[in-house]
């Protein structure tokens, strides 16, 4: 699914002139809440609910650089469902030439704000979820 598209800005460069890695993590972190929009969450149901996202491993990898006006796009794929978090895989595309740029492996825990702590995934969610793992992907009971 496509979780994210935009731009690079210069602002978002290093030294170097390359996208700086704050910047991936970045695009990489809108394109997980959107994927969370995707399989059913809304701002208001977290908000009022009391219940948040935890990020507890990233594992990102960088395979070609981008500069200061490129536009990119982002498309992810759930990968594992737990109990209490998803894994997902997203991958940020170079939109003018195709080219995937960085990967990004992303372990998420559902979290209830006020407790502190991981909680079982929301059924309606989990169920989008489990419907939408990408192939070789694996469900946890």
């Amino acid at each position: 699914m496509e979780t994210f598209r935009g731009l690079v800005y210069p602002a978002q460069c290093d030294a170097m002139g390359h996208l700086n890695i704050q910047a991936y993590v970045g695009f990489f972190d809108q394109a997980e809440v959107h994927c969370f929009l995707h399989l059913g969450y809304s701002a208001e149901y977290l908000h009022t609910q009391r219940i948040g996202w935890a990020t507890v491993r990233h594992v990102i990898e960088y395979k070609t650089e981008l500069i200061a006006g490129d536009f990119v796009v982002c498309t992810s794929t759930v990968t594992r469902v737990g109990t209490k978090s998803l894994t997902t895989d997203h991958r940020l595309i170079n939109a003018s030439t195709g080219v995937v740029c960085a990967t990004c492996e992303a372990t998420t825990a559902q979290y209830d704000l006020a407790a502190r702590r991981a909680v079982l995934l929301i059924e309606p969610v989990r169920r989008a979820a489990i419907a939408a793992v990408g192939d070789g992907g694996s469900v946890a009971t």
